[in-house]
């Protein structure tokens, strides 16, 4: 025997799928998917600055525009455009943004690194939290290196090397002395993808009172247990500044339709779903209708002669609604067109026409799942209310920052049998600091909770009168005693 040579190698190289088993004739598989890289921040953008881990700022990216960080005013933006989404910067004492020098080596040190930094120092005899006598310089002294033009990495060696305690505290102790130090004289930012998490995680550390108090491991759940997804037609009720309905449209991707229901004559604000970015058939997805119009017209529907007073009223709302309003501006802007400006993008978000709202409360339709986070209203009449509005098995996911509103609706929906899989939970989250041999919970942990989420299956009306075996004199008895035999 001999070695194959190159010719024979390639020979025996299968060149189609019916080699490797396939069906005979099928082409290759597709190659591998690349690299993913981050989208780049571009004039129009919104911007979620992190600073120091503990601040955050949303910004409008324009050409020369600027932003007040950290104790610097008017730093320039210009940096930020055509750079990645998840870029590090820091601003130095010249309020400048330069690239992020790599993180410490400490900060990432291995077994054998840290091994070799223990040694017998303990920090029982440190003490320079008293007086001020162990630092040997004041402040004058560190005002005339920053007039200097000394950099923030810079003054903190100075600090370091002008304390009498320093060399005397641990390994440990010493690398969290310049940390502390650095996050005070050396701004370092991050600009983040305002994602939906990003989002709900600034406001909650920032203004939790915008949000509600939703925290986003709740509102990962809302979208799970809500069933959120491509082609879906969710209904979603929520006073927490738009984050849910920005976070459902996020998820469908332009496929699909999101309903943000309202109480009132007006829609609440939504300005927090017009911080993530979405694009046009992101946006055009989300329309806004008033609970109640959707609630009678469902109610139109199961009478006789509903249809044609429909109709009716469908023809004098093409003429008067939303349409018409909009043709009138299309017509004002071809006549006097107007300049935008560079990134200019539509955020407006339209109401609900009348025949889409009768489309929406058709029966035939419904809607694919409810998610429901507005704690002013008691979840319980919401439920009985909005729960004949979804498809049959949809499921719904509730959420409220107390347990008791949510046990009673879950007793009543237990008691009426509207409901199946029903399920009261509790989202629990706690953060962790993650470096070698100290990887611990944070001493700073809240203790507040996340709040609780009711999720479960709605069960028609029609299947539960099936399954009871009740006639129409029976069922509207057994409604007007509350479910009671």
């Amino acid at each position: 025997s001999h070695a194959p040579t190159d010719s024979t190698a390639a020979a025996d190289t299968p060149t189609n799928m019916t080699e490797l088993g396939g069906l005979p004739g099928a082409p290759p598989p597709p190659p591998l998917p690349g690299v993913k890289t981050a989208p780049a921040m571009g004039v129009g953008d919104t911007v979620l600055l992190e600073m120091n881990g503990d601040k955050w700022a949303f910004i409008r990216l324009k050409r020369d525009g600027t932003a007040v960080i950290g104790k610097h005013k008017d730093v320039s933006l210009n940096p930020l455009i055509g750079a990645p989404f998840g870029s590090t910067y820091e601003v130095d004492q010249d309020g400048i943004l330069y690239p992020a020098q790599p993180d410490p080596p400490e900060w990432t040190a291995g077994d054998d690194a840290i091994n070799a930094i223990d040694d017998d120092r303990n920090n029982a005899d440190v003490n320079d939290m008293r007086d001020n006598s162990a630092q040997r310089m004041d402040q004058h002294d560190i005002a005339r290196l920053k007039r200097e033009g000394v950099g923030g990495r810079s003054l903190v060696e100075a600090l370091a090397a002008s304390s009498a305690t320093f060399a005397k505290k641990t390994a440990y102790a010493q690398e969290k002395y310049v940390k502390k130090k650095l996050r005070k004289h050396l701004v370092r930012c991050r600009a983040r993808r305002p994602t939906p998490r990003a989002v709900c995680e600034a406001y909650f550390h920032k203004q939790p009172a915008a949000t509600n108090y939703v925290r986003y491991d709740a509102l990962g759940m809302l979208l799970a247990l809500g069933n959120v997804g491509a082609e879906a037609q969710p209904l979603v009720v929520e006073t927490c500044g738009g984050l849910i309905v920005g976070a459902v449209a996020e998820r469908l991707g332009g496929r699909g339709r999101v309903v943000a229901g309202h109480t009132g004559a007006t829609s609440p604000s939504l300005d927090i779903a017009r911080l993530m970015n979405l694009g046009d058939a992101e946006r055009e997805s989300i329309a806004t209708a008033p609970v109640t119009e959707l609630i009678a017209a469902r109610a139109r529907h199961g009478e006789e002669g509903g249809e044609g007073e429909e109709v009716a009223k469908e023809d004098s709302g093409k003429a008067d609604g939303v349409d018409g309003a909009e043709g009138d501006k299309a017509e004002v802007g071809d006549k006097v067109p107007r300049e935008r400006p560079e990134g200019w993008r539509s955020r407006r978000i339209e109401s609900a026409s009348p025949d889409l709202i009768r489309d929406l409360a058709s029966p035939a339709q419904g809607f694919t799942s409810l998610i429901f986070a507005a704690p002013a209203l008691d979840p319980a009449t919401a439920l009985a209310k909005l729960l004949p509005l979804l498809a049959p098995s949809a499921p719904f996911a509730v959420w409220s920052y107390a347990a008791q509103p949510l046990a009673e609706a879950l007793d009543e929906l237990r008691r009426s049998s509207s409901a199946v899989n029903l399920t009261l939970q509790e989202p629990w989250l706690r953060r962790h600091q993650v470096l070698p041999r100290r990887t611990h919970p944070t001493m700073t942990t809240t203790a507040g909770s996340g709040g609780y989420i009711l999720s479960g299956n709605v069960i028609p009306e029609g299947e539960r009168k099936r399954q009871r075996g009740d006639d129409d004199e029976t069922a509207l008895k057994r409604a007007r005693t509350g479910g009671a035999d």
